[in-house]
């Protein structure tokens, strides 16, 4: 009995130091915060959904004011107005101050200022030149050249950034993307995303390469051969590899195992990657490659001409991706981030999304790699 009683005046005792955290939970439990809804953070698309969502809530609960008409609605929030017009086509030059909402389709001329949000029921245009704080739009969207964003891009449908574009946040389509030449981001996400000249002629190139290099390699080969050298590759256990040095080979390569580089990666057009590879340096691809998984590299990263990727890409340093490179892979979306500048050149498809941590670039016209 003296046990028991001590455990019980135990246990009441170091029940004590939580009581205080298990009434808290007890009060909060089942319960959503009205401040963070976690549907929203799980989405690309999560600041366009989450402004559209509380600015149905702020217009059901804020009176109309008395000067409002039929052709233009005015909701007072104390700090803040809210415009809500059926459609609208503003002349270039025109400044906006408050939040505006516009239920139909909207267009305005060039060097125009909305200082607040801009939200689309229909189809926008915006004119070059302009300078936004954010823009949702419902339907399809056209941002004109040298147009500046200072916050996130959402569109349901089909959106452009004209050439020169500049937005300091997210860009976001369920539909698709069209990243022109000088067009800058943070990052990019749709089913697909585009750049210029994407039904260009695509580079001819070797359909059977004369010789392969392979890793695992075979039994037979003892002596290094096209910068591979069989003496630095290490079994790992789990299926893994590891090369212990800079693997430049100067064939196509083929990876049939997870491998990992204990230094810089390059190889020849055509290669193939069948599983992971991990560069601690830079990893430059050749082209007409094919990546079936994951390539990451600690340092920079290239890939060349109409390589295919259907995974992960991601850069420690800064991202190339050459003319006629294709992001896809069946269901799921594919990725390419870079802690560097990630540079996009013409005839790029990616289903998926462009990250940079820096800058996510379209270009035109070829430039020195990692200028």
């Amino acid at each position: 009995m003296a046990f028991l009683f001590f455990s019980f005046v135990f246990l009441a005792l170091f029940y004590m130091h939580f009581a205080l955290a298990h009434r808290a939970w007890l009060t909060i439990r089942g319960k959503q915060s009205a401040e963070l809804d976690m549907g929203y953070v799980r989405l690309e698309d999560f600041f366009g959904q989450s402004f559209r969502a509380k600015l149905a809530g702020w217009m059901k609960s804020t009176p109309q004011q008395a000067s409002s008409t039929a052709a233009l609605r005015v909701f007072d929030r104390g700090n803040e107005r809210i415009f809500v017009a059926n459609g609208a086509s503003y002349p270039a030059g025109r400044r906006e101050t408050e939040v505006l909402v516009i239920e139909g389709d909207f267009t305005c001329g060039g060097d125009c200022s909305f200082e607040r949000e801009l939200i689309v029921k229909g189809d926008c245009a915006i004119g070059p030149d302009t300078h936004l704080q954010a823009v949702a739009v419902d339907g399809s969207l056209n941002l004109g050249e040298g147009a500046h964003v200072r916050r996130w891009v959402d569109a349901a449908k089909h959106l452009t950034l004209g050439a020169d574009v500049q937005v300091e946040s997210r860009v976001t389509s369920r539909s698709s993307i069209e990243f022109l030449p000088g067009a800058k981001a943070l990052s990019l996400f749709a089913p697909e995303i585009f750049t210029e000249g994407r039904h260009d002629v695509k580079l001819r190139v070797e359909i059977a390469p004369a010789v392969i290099v392979q890793i695992p390699h075979p039994a037979s080969m003892k002596e290094p051969a096209h910068g591979y050298d069989p003496a630095k590759l290490h079994a790992m256990g789990g299926g893994t590899y590891l090369y212990d040095g800079d693997l430049r080979v100067s064939a196509p390569l083929h990876v049939t195992a997870p491998l990992v580089v204990r230094g810089e990666l390059s190889c020849e057009q055509e290669s193939l990657f069948e599983k992971d590879v991990k560069a601690q340096g830079d990893a430059e691809i050749g082209a007409a490659s094919m990546l079936k998984g994951n390539l990451i590299a600690g340092g920079a990263m290239k890939l060349g001409p109409n390589t295919y990727f259907q995974g992960l890409l991601h850069a420690g340093g800064a991202m190339r991706l050459a003319r006629g490179v294709r992001g896809l892979r069946e269901k799921l979306p594919v990725a390419a981030y870079a802690a560097g500048d990630l540079i996009v050149e013409s005839n790029v498809v990616v289903n998926g999304k462009l990250a940079s941590a820096r800058v996510v670039k379209a270009l035109s016209t070829p430039v020195a790699w990692l200028e």
